[in-house]
């Protein structure tokens, strides 16, 4: 196994721990038995939900951590570790990391730090299986609206009521001239 270099050691830990400081979404998970190839097709699914995956040394991931507030995660960091790092839609690289998971059988998730709070492998499939963002959002926005297209439908029977009283109002005048 080659060595890594103490100049590539300590651009991994600043890279590292710029992510880590910079409240990137950090998924920990154990890759255990992965073939550079099934990684390969890790880091291609996660690339949609714009989250990078990386094998880490752990002793340079605990160092990492211990220069940033992410120091919860520093136990999650034993085996052969990965991290999925960034992503703006959670549910996304939730989601493609539980898929692969499920289609492989040796991807592990351990944990993550989510917007600043630690979060545990059962939480995260939770968030795995809501719904994607904009779907979420177009709900949200759907029931702001029902509550204005229910108001105004109710308007518009009225005022189509008025319309057929003044319309009968005429008609009846018309046959009496």
């Amino acid at each position: 196994m080659a060595k890594i270099g103490r100049t590539c050691k300590k651009q991994m830990v600043k890279e590292l721990t710029q992510a880590f400081k910079d409240g990137q979404n950090v998924f920990v998970t154990d890759c255990t038995g992965l073939s550079v190839a099934q990684l390969g097709k890790l880091r291609e699914s996660l690339k949609a939900s714009k989250a990078s995956y990386t094998v880490i040394k752990n002793s340079l991931g605990k160092l990492a951590l211990k220069k940033t507030d992410a120091n919860d995660l520093a136990p999650l960091l034993e085996g052969t570790i990965g991290i999925a790092l960034g992503g703006r839609d959670l549910i996304s690289v939730s989601r493609a990391l539980f898929k692969f998971s499920k289609d492989t059988g040796k991807l592990k998730i351990k944990g993550a730090m989510l917007e600043g709070k630690l979060v545990n492998e059962s939480e995260i499939k939770q968030i795995s299986l809501l719904p994607s963002k904009e779907i979420l959002l177009a709900r949200a926005f759907g029931s702001m609206k029902a509550p204005i297209s229910g108001f105004v439908t109710v308007l518009q029977g009225t005022l189509s009521k008025i319309v057929y009283a003044v319309n009968a109002i005429k008609e009846k005048k018309e046959k009496q001239v």
